[in-house]
This record gives C-alpha cells, sequence and structure tokens, in this order.
C-alpha cells in the first residue's frame, strides 16, 4: 500500500499522475461503480484504490487489496456534531484525545477511510465503530488537516507528496 498526496488538482488527473508513478500505467483507464459507488478499474482488478480530498489537498490510496482512505480540512462546526457523529466509544475517545477539532478529524477519518475500505459508505455504517480485526489503520496529520487510511495491509509511516514537497 502507499498513499500519494498533492495540493488539490482535478481529480482524474491526479489519479491517472498516481498510476503513471506507482504502476508506469498511462492513459487513466476506463473507471467503473459499484453498486454502492465504490470506484474501480474492470480492466484491472490487481490494482485497488481509494481517493480523497478537501479544500487544499488531495490524497489517493493505492493497493492490491481493498483500501479506504480520507482527508478533511479541520475547520469548526456545529458543537453537537462530535456527539452526534460519533458512536459512544469514539465519543469517549475523542475526549481522551482533548475533546477539540483535531481530535474529531483524527477519529473523523478513521471511520470514514473504514467506510470507503467497505464501499459501503458512511450511509450503511454513521452508527459503527470502525472493525479492528484484520485491518490495519494509518492516521496523518499536518497543519490545519487530519487523513487516515484503512486497509487489509500495514500503511505507510508516510504519504507520498507529489509536486514538491508535504503539506
Amino acid at each position: 500500500m502507499k498513499i500519494y498526496g498533492s495540493a488539490k488538482c482535478p481529480t482524474l488527473d491526479f489519479l491517472a499522475r498516481v498510476l503513471k508513478t506507482e504502476y508506469g500505467i498511462s492513459p487513466l483507464p476506463e473507471l467503473a461503480r459499484t453498486d454502492l459507488g465504490k470506484p474501480f478499474f474492470p480492466a484491472l482488478p490487481h490494482i485497488q484504490f481509494s481517493i480523497s480530498h478537501s479544500k487544499s489537498i488531495i490524497l489517493c490510496a493505492v493497493s492490491a487489496k481493498p483500501v479506504g482512505v480520507d482527508i478533511e480540512d479541520i475547520r469548526p462546526r456545529r458543537e453537537s456534531l462530535p456527539q452526534y457523529a460519533l458512536t459512544e466509544g469514539e465519543f469517549s475517545r475523542y475526549q481522551s484525545l482533548g475533546g477539540d477539532w483535531p481530535a474529531f478529524y483524527t477519529l473523523w477519518t478513521r471511520k470514514e477511510a473504514w467506510c470507503k475500505y467497505t464501499g459501503q459508505g458512511l450511509g450503511h455504517s454513521w452508527d459503527r465503530t470502525p472493525q479492528e480485526a484484520g485491518l490495519f489503520y494509518g492516521e496523518y496529520a499536518g497543519e490545519g488537516w487530519r487523513a487516515a487510511v484503512c486497509g487489509e495491509e500495514i500503511p505507510p509511516a508516510e504519504i507520498i507528496w507529489l509536486e514538491g514537497g508535504s503539506l
């Protein structure tokens, strides 16, 4: 598994750049979506990917196994959001992490990465805590953002930043 990041650019352009960098594949192969909306390459079933973007950054995780990635800009929201959006156990963890917005987004990106890994999306997993058994998670943080990856392989320690450095 590898994770690539960049300043936000058009999603398909970034995905094409990742495929060329990682696998030497160009141009971008045809994309399809599962019934629940998870994108995949019908002609390349050995390449799994997940892509996410925030206001300023785009991430793409690639793997030989199912993978999910999420990134979010840290920004204040309704005060009640953490208690509404997190399960009871997640909310306790949120409080133990300091109960601030960076703590919320650390947990939220983990949940969303898991939902993308499963291909179910948030609509089917909103009120569930991400599964731990048999899965690996990676958490990433930078100035004003948090990100997470979920998959069946040990995640990399760092994001590979394209276009000259980390953000």
